[in-house]
């Protein structure tokens, strides 16, 4: 006869008072045993016995839970999701049993792991209505806690109710309209749609059009701005705009020969390079606010330095760009007034710029 079995046939039999206490934690040492090997479910088999002998024993709800949310963890197969729901249902039932039945002895470490597990197994289930709920209701309690706003924002992201969470991103910005991070945070989520896609062998997001990504860039560059007037010093506000600066000029459509190019297109040749220039000055911004020299580039740094491009153009360059500007704006004005604008020279093929296809 096994020793457990052994053990409560004695205790049967003589009526030896805390004999079921003793095979309860028996059997609970041998159900501790199965998982430490990772055998979970047989372990669960043994804290059902240790039950059945002694319901009050809070320990082993403890036990059972973990061993049930360790097979959840493990569950990847779409066809085991009911197996999963079940064992999701135990873990919870026994992790709040046990919050419940500690009573006095429960501490704020003990309340934030049970907590912690829920929302691990709420989450590993798949269960977003229930996530939700929580993060919603926790808003509600604490409604000037800025970061529940991300977290509601990124759990309807994971439902797949990415129009929900455009607007909780939108609704930080309202609701604290002083803060730069709600400005950065709706930046970046719009150029995240600007990003491609990985291993794309491209800078820019093909799937949008031209149009798309210059709208997208501008409002990811409207919001920084926002966030650099509060504090002409966040960083993290100018490293972003570099970035939106850069995938502005990307979205620029224009041929390489000005001559071949329209009026349009050689506008947008110009403001490209305006572009290069506005990305560059944000990353010599950074430099400015650090007040760190530009590292050299004909020998090792002596010191901290800044990482700095050269510059995209010169300032002479930069001068001609603008005069020439002028002139391009005049001509689409006479061409969208109905007026004869200047001849433009042929419309041969065109050749690929920057932002062209």
């Amino acid at each position: 006869m096994r020793p457990i079995l052994a053990a409560v046939a004695a205790c049967a039999l003589f009526l030896a008072p805390g004999c079921t206490k003793i095979a309860a934690r028996d059997f609970i040492r041998e159900g501790n045993t199965l998982y430490a090997n990772g055998q979970y479910r047989e372990a669960i088999e043994k804290y059902n016995e240790a039950e059945k002998l002694e319901p009050d024993l809070v320990t082993l709800f403890w036990n059972r839970a973990c061993a049930a949310e360790s097979i959840v963890l493990k569950i990847k197969d779409p066809n085991q999701l009911a197996d999963r729901k079940v064992f999701t249902d135990l873990a919870l039932s026994d992790f709040k049993t046990w919050l419940d039945r500690s009573g006095n002895d429960v501490t704020e470490a003990d309340r934030e792991a049970y907590l912690n597990h829920r929302l691990a197994l709420l989450d590993a289930d798949e269960r977003c209505d229930d996530l939700l709920s929580y993060f919603l209701e926790k808003h509600n309690q604490e409604p000037k806690e800025e970061g529940w706003y991300t977290r509601i924002a990124k759990q309807y992201d994971t439902c797949g109710r990415t129009k929900d969470a455009d607007e909780w991103f939108v609704k930080r910005t309202v609701d604290f309209p002083t803060s730069v991070r709600a400005y950065l945070s709706l930046a970046i989520r719009k150029l995240e749609r600007l990003y491609p896609e990985p291993d794309s062998g491209v800078q820019y997001n093909t799937n949008l059009s031209e149009e798309e990504r210059l709208a997208l860039a501008n409002e990811a560059i409207a919001l920084l701005d926002k966030a650099t007037m509060i504090d002409h010093k966040f960083i993290e506000a100018y490293i972003y705009r570099s970035i939106a600066y850069t995938q502005r000029q990307l979205a620029r459509r224009y041929g390489d020969d000005p001559a071949q190019n329209t009026a349009y297109e050689n506008l947008n040749m110009i403001l490209a390079r305006e572009d290069g220039m506005s990305a560059w000055r944000q990353q010599k911004a950074i430099c400015d606010i650090k007040v760190e020299p530009e590292c050299p580039t004909d020998k090792p740094p002596e010191g901290p330095c800044c990482m700095l491009a050269p510059r995209p153009i010169s300032p002479e360059e930069e001068a001609a760009d603008a005069e020439r500007k002028k002139a391009i704006e005049e001509e689409i004005r006479q061409l969208e007034s109905g007026a004869e604008p200047e001849p433009v020279k042929g419309k041969g093929k065109k050749g690929k710029g920057q932002g062209s296809k």
